[in-house]
């Protein structure tokens, strides 16, 4: 059965075998369904494997009367990406764009997506009030890069420069009086491990051949843990509302198990609303001060970013606060996850997370059709 609706708003997620429905992010999805209907907003997801331009459709599933179905789609006026996957999203545009010109459709991208990390840091190295807050960084090269790092600080950690929720991160410090290497990390299935090598080369061959598989970026690690030593940092959700304008949608505080090196809440994390618990690790006067920081920090970020780029709809901003209270810019991501602020129980917050990206797709369909059919909305460099 082919479903013709009108204002739909086509959320391109990744492919989850084991799900029902079999697709990333369903959770979401389904409190965009919600909230889209209020709105006369129509929301379906799909996948990269949906697409057939051969038949001028897309398989997807739509959130109705409390169940999950499977149906045919048009093409929808405008596309989310919420693909984690750079190969996907690629395919999909292409698709995707393809099916447009048949049709003499226009079709919106909601939003672009930001490069890897070295790219947005190198970015956002070069503007003057953010550079303080962005820690040494640089893309791994090899273990004689390691050596000089590990030399002039002590411990590194390293990521992955399309990682996401703390997969594949590594922590590496010198042992056995600068003999040998102490690697902790999480493998690509979000599992920790540790291991210790005697031998210092043997310890970075190690560390080579996994960093050998994917591009990865080295900083200096800082120790950004609580008082009672659980590693945190401070999600900062940045969005767009229904007049094009960026808003703060609010700060949830993301901590670690004790021992362990990230704060992801996939890692097995927890989330807390943040002024309370940034009062208790460093009093109301300086929590006064980290949050006036951050906002204005979140602000700047992102519309550099959105100036250097291109057009942006939501950020996630990550910032870690060392014992002294500074402030140190740790990631930036153009697919941010909002679980922290239903996990925190921040009614006001964890509702505008959801319906933000509904008003601003509202905001750009209304605004594509004063301005007609041409324009940047229509080029596929938004999906990747």
């Amino acid at each position: 059965m082919s479903l013709v609706v009108p204002d739909t708003l086509g959320v391109l997620v990744s492919r989850n075998q084991a799900a029902i429905p079999p697709i990333t992010e369903a959770e979401f999805c389904r409190r965009l369904s919600l909230l889209g209907r209020r709105s006369g907003l129509n929301v379906m997801a799909f996948t990269t494997e949906g697409i057939s331009p051969e038949e001028h459709s897309i398989r997807g599933y739509a959130y109705r009367d409390g169940v999950w179905t499977s149906s045919r789609f048009p093409l929808p006026d405008i596309v989310y990406n919420r693909c984690f996957h750079a190969h996907g999203s690629r395919n999909a545009g292409h698709a995707l764009q393809h099916m447009a010109e048949q049709g003499s459709r226009k079709l919106i991208y909601w939003s672009r997506n930001l490069p890897g990390k070295w790219q947005v840091y190198r970015a956002l190295h070069t503007i003057d009030e953010v550079r303080p807050f962005v820690p040494p960084t640089a893309p791994y090269r090899d273990t004689a890069q390691l050596v000089e790092w590990l030399h002039r600080h002590s411990a590194l950690f390293m990521k992955p420069q399309t990682g996401t929720h703390g997969k594949g991160t590594l922590y590496l410090r010198l042992s056995d009086g600068d003999a040998g290497l102490l690697v902790q990390g999480r493998d690509s299935r979000n599992r920790p491990f540790r291991r210790l090598f005697s031998e210092l080369d043997a310890g970075l061959s190690w560390v080579n051949v996994i960093a050998g598989r994917r591009s990865y970026i080295v900083q200096p690690y800082l120790k950004l843990t609580s008082q009672s030593g659980h590693p945190f940092d401070v999600r900062a959700l940045m969005q767009k509302d229904g007049k094009g304008c960026w808003r703060l949608t609010g700060f949830a505080v993301r901590e670690g198990r004790k021992g362990t090196l990230t704060s992801n809440l996939h890692g097995g994390g927890a989330a807390h609303p943040a002024e309370p618990y940034l009062r208790e690790q460093y009093g109301a006067d300086s929590t006064r001060l980290i949050i006036g920081q951050m906002m204005a920090l979140s602000l700047t970020i992102t519309r550099a970013l959105e100036e250097r780029y291109g057009r942006l709809g939501e950020l996630g901003i990550d910032y870690g606060i060392d014992r002294s209270g500074n402030i140190w810019l740790l990631e930036v991501n153009s697919r941010p996850g909002r679980a922290a602020f239903f996990q925190t129980r921040q009614p006001k917050c964890a509702f505008r997370s959801v319906n933000r990206p509904l008003e601003y797709a509202r905001y750009l369909m209304t605004h594509s059709k004063v301005t007609g059919s041409k324009g940047a909305d229509t080029s596929l460099e938004h999906m990747v």
